[in-house]
């Protein structure tokens, strides 16, 4: 099967044809436990993020949003009875507080997407938070979303023990774990007062919701009975939200996948999107859908230390860009991860990881790549290379054309620039590959004439820049 995007059925709302990139498409998600961020490599890191256009910040962290105190910068993760609030003697003070995480990603020029703690939370906590972020221009919050993936029964939840399903026992892991049936309704009846009160507390806030995928769409993020909960929450909230974040992550154990086999989850995209268009079109016609979380797996893996890592972030981002994401979010920036057991993240944390704090890691040179078509106004679409084994994405903007091609190969292949530039002009190209990833700077930046065979190294993202002619 060719490694190009497929098409939505005839019933279903398409993709734009040639979608018109937003302000903020690409970013990452940092948590409020990220001291690295904080500290005293923020002045790297600033430049990382604006060399790589990753201008909107998730925070605070994923499921450790559905345990943390803004008002206080604390977190109820070490808190041995579960029942305990948050604000309780047992919190713990995070690193990095809404203040300070608000004035770096300023600093950055980043925009930022806060989701604010349905587990553990209250609708007041969340409305003073957007309260506060409405009245200082520093704090603006681009982006709010309810919970976390609380369609899961790995997720802080104090909402199930009260009304409508009152399942007594649960925790996070433990023996209780209610249906998607049970959790759907919890969510869908508490998710409206939050709601509710954050629009109150700001009217133009942008609120949503999560989104779940199946287990066969995304093996990291599935759940059982997806459709159900999509369904559920949006009949009941749907005229309130506008966004559903839906978490991509294809696999969850990677043990004996090829480079091969780990791009073509890009292939899974279209449909996948083509549901949530569907879904939306029917439930919240008003809606639109974000990325708020993508990666190979939900497990931190050895695979963040290789090139294919590299090749599937810019893969995946532009593709569901393509698809008409609003945004793609990267899990994430550091993770304090190592090569034995496995990272998440863009740039090293240090320690045991073998590089110096702040070294960007193979995803991060994705994403660099990924972002030459992502220039807000660009019009960026899936490209037929005219080879299975290449993805190809084009993005236009008047009088220049950017043209990214994947190669998911052992094995160098060419391709036919004749198809985006009229031959003989002059391209910028921008490469890297699994020979070059060693190197201190692995993009190899370059010019040449666009001719018929334009060659691609084996493991390899080439970007080519030029004007696309008459």
């Amino acid at each position: 099967m060719a490694l190009v995007a497929g098409c939505s059925t005839p019933a279903t709302p398409s993709a734009p044809q040639g979608r018109v990139i937003g302000p903020d498409p690409l970013g990452a998600n940092v948590a409020a436990w990220d001291a690295i961020f904080n500290h005293v490599h923020h002045r790297t890191i600033t430049r990382l993020l604006e060399s790589a256009r990753l201008t909107l910040l998730r925070y605070p962290g994923g499921g450790w949003a559905d345990k943390y105190d803004w008002a206080t910068n604390t977190d109820s993760s070490d808190c041995t009875d579960t029942s305990a609030p948050t604000g309780s003697a047992c919190d713990d003070v995070d690193p990095l507080s809404f203040d300070t995480f608000s004035a770096k990603a300023r600093a950055a020029g980043a925009s930022t997407f806060v989701t604010v703690n349905y587990g553990s939370g209250t609708p007041a906590e969340a409305a003073a938070w957007v309260r506060r972020a409405a009245t200082k221009k520093r704090d603006a919050v681009a982006l709010w979303e309810v919970g976390n993936e609380t369609y899961g029964c790995f997720e802080t939840n104090d909402h199930l023990a009260q009304a409508p399903t009152f399942v007594k026992g649960y925790r996070p892991y433990g023996p209780v774990c209610p249906s998607t049936a049970v959790l759907a309704k919890s969510y869908a009846h508490n998710a409206l007062a939050f709601v509710k009160d954050m629009k109150r507390a700001n009217p133009r806030a942008r609120i949503g919701v999560p989104w779940a995928f199946s287990q066969r769409q995304a093996a990291g993020a599935g759940v059982r009975d997806a459709s159900l909960w999509n369904t559920r929450i949006l009949r009941v909230l749907g005229r309130d939200v506008s966004f559903v974040d839906a978490h991509w992550y294809p696999f969850s154990q990677v043990s004996g996948l090829s480079d091969r086999q780990i791009l073509r989850s890009v292939l899974r995209i279209p449909a996948a999107a083509a549901q949530i268009r569907t879904t939306l079109h029917r439930e919240a016609p008003g809606a639109s859908f974000v990325v708020g979380e993508t990666n190979i797996s939900e497990l931190a893996t050895t695979l963040n230390f290789k090139p294919v890592s590299a090749l599937f972030a810019a893969a995946t981002s532009l593709e569901w860009l393509a698809q008409g994401a609003g945004s793609v979010d990267w899990w994430d920036l550091n993770n304090d991860g190592s090569p034995g057991g496995g990272d998440f993240g863009l740039l090293s944390s240090g320690n045991p990881e073998a590089e110096p704090t702040g070294t960007p890691f193979p995803p991060y040179y994705g994403e660099e790549l990924a972002a030459k078509l992502t220039t807000p106004g660009s019009r960026i679409k899936a490209a037929d290379t005219g080879s299975s084994q290449v993805l190809g994405f084009e993005s236009d903007l008047p009088q220049v054309r950017c043209v990214l091609l994947v190669n998911a190969g052992s094995y160098a292949i060419s391709v036919d620039t004749a198809r985006w530039f009229p031959a003989g002009s002059t391209l910028h190209t921008f490469s890297y590959s699994g020979a070059s990833a060693g190197a201190a700077s692995p993009v190899v930046n370059s010019t040449a004439a666009a001719r018929r065979a334009q060659a691609l190294p084996a493991e390899s993202i080439v970007v080519l820049r030029g004007s696309p002619g008459s």
